[in-house]
Parts: C-alpha cells; sequence; structure tokens
C-alpha cells in the first residue's frame, strides 16, 4: 500500500474547505481593494447595491475599509444605510465604533441622541469623551442632559474636560 504524504499547507487547504472556511476573494485582495468596492456599491443608488453592500458588510470586512465607507457615510448620507451605520456602532474596533458613532450622530435629530446616547454608555473612555464632543457638535436640550448624566457616572471624564476648560495662565516672569 502505499502512502501519500501532503504538506501542511495542502492539510490545511483540505481542512479549511472541509470545515467551511469563508471563500477567498481574489478579486478584493487588498484593503484598498475592499474599500473600492464598497465606495462603488454606495455610490449606486437602489434596494439592490443597498443590500449588496449590506451582505458585504456582513460577510466581514477589514477595518480600513469600514472606515471609508463611514466617511462616504458622512459625507453623502443614504436614509436606506443607517442601518448599516448603526449596527457599526457597536463594532469591536475602537476606531470605526468612533467613527460610526459620529457619522450616525451627523444625520442630527433623533439620530443624534441616539448616537450620543450610546457613546456616553460605552466602556471605553475614549467613546464617552466623543459623546460629549457630539453633544457640542449636535446640541439638544436631551443631549445637555445625557452628558450631564455621564459626568456624574464618570467623575474622572469630568476632571480632564474641567482642567482642559481651564485657561492656560502664563507665569508671571518676575
Amino acid at each position: 500500500m502505499k502512502r501519500f504524504r501532503f504538506g501542511g499547507v495542502v492539510v490545511a487547504m483540505i481542512l479549511g474547505l472541509g470545515l467551511g472556511a469563508p471563500e477567498v476573494r481574489a478579486a478584493e485582495s487588498s484593503v484598498e481593494d475592499v474599500s473600492a468596492r464598497l465606495v462603488a456599491l454606495y455610490a449606486e443608488p437602489g434596494v439592490e447595491s443597498a443590500a449588496a453592500l449590506r451582505e458585504r458588510v456582513d460577510a466581514g470586512v477589514p477595518p480600513g475599509a469600514l472606515l471609508v465607507l463611514l466617511d462616504t457615510f458622512r459625507g453623502a448620507p443614504r436614509s436606506d444605510l443607517v442601518d448599516v451605520v448603526r449596527t457599526l456602532a457597536g463594532y469591536r474596533g475602537l476606531e470605526v465604533r468612533a467613527r460610526a458613532l459620529a457619522a450616525w450622530a451627523s444625520l442630527g435629530g433623533s439620530d443624534a441622541l441616539d448616537a450620543i446616547s450610546l457613546a456616553a454608555k460605552d466602556t471605553d473612555p475614549l467613546v464617552r469623551r466623543l459623546a460629549v464632543a457630539l453633544a457640542a457638535l449636535y446640541p439638544s436640550p436631551p443631549a445637555d442632559e445625557v452628558v450631564a448624566d455621564l459626568l456624574r457616572r464618570d467623575p474622572e471624564l469630568a476632571a480632564q474636560l474641567a482642567a482642559e476648560a481651564q485657561p492656560l495662565v502664563p507665569e508671571d516672569p518676575r
């Protein structure tokens, strides 16, 4: 009986294919390629392009491509894709999450308040700090209440903001 010898790479490919690993997208080999495809889908109006964009994001996209998508949304918001931005506001990576919250807030009104509220409840102090900045960009009495509550719950952030608000006083040269 003859034994077949497989290299480690071949075995890994067989196992990966057999276990349902996601297909390799040769046409989209770089973040730039994925970003370009997302922007192209974004630029196409219609239900089909929105569904294709959602599907592509759900299948997994590099964070750099998500940042490009969020910047595109912020520059020209599409009401049929707000759900994608809301979903990305819960993304595990800080930069994508913060950019998604800013894009969502840029819609103004109740969307801004929802984004500010979500940012204020975030576990990361930088995102909570973003809530304060977004409330300043999109002011409203409810947003002020959210920030006041945040600063009561997070005295460290409140102290940092108070220190930053203090004007720098030059020392007396005498």
